[in-house]
């Protein structure tokens, strides 16, 4: 299990869910297929550089800046870029969508929710994708499946994150 933390009022951690009774952590490994692609795609190189300053920006300042702030950046050709980093997705509450936008790449999107535990907030990051359009059919398909994942979660957290993992106790 990976995992990030951030101290602020309460303790941040962002941690990557597992499909239960495996090891297979679909958003961290969807980060990772993007990180093995940028060594070869220019693209691919700037969304990933984009993805790791914006977890990075979100466990420095937390969720509930995120709504607040917009995280501002610069591109490798040192044109701004800013974008608000995560937002409640729509039609699927409590789900989270953690964003970047790069064109023509695609946007970039990570499903996760909140859970709270031991006075910690656990941000728990999900499934991702790369959408070509607005209204991507795929997209929504992903947010049913991580909707029931959530519902599952709830009855048994620890089929999906380790509670008793480093940072959590």
């Amino acid at each position: 299990m990976r995992s990030y933390v951030v101290y602020d009022i309460m303790k941040t951690q962002i941690t990557f869910a597992k499909i239960p009774g495996t090891k297979f952590e679909p958003a961290f490994e969807f980060i990772q297929q993007i990180g093995r692609e940028a060594k070869t795609d220019p693209g691919m190189s700037q969304l990933f550089a984009l993805i790791i300053r914006g977890m990075k920006f979100l466990q420095t300042y937390g969720l509930q800046e995120a709504f607040k702030q917009y995280f501002v950046t610069d591109l490798e050709d040192g044109r701004p870029y800013t974008i608000r980093i995560a937002k409640q997705l729509k039609g699927h509450v409590p789900l989270l969508e953690f964003r970047i936008n790069l064109r023509p790449v695609g946007a970039f999107r990570v499903f996760f929710f909140e859970y709270d535990f031991k006075d910690r907030q656990i941000l728990v990051f999900a499934n991702g994708m790369l959408k070509q359009s607005t209204d991507d059919p795929a997209f929504e398909a992903m947010a049913s499946q991580v909707d029931v994942m959530y519902a599952n979660f709830l009855k048994q957290p620890e089929q999906y994150i380790n509670l008793e993992g480093e940072g959590l106790v």
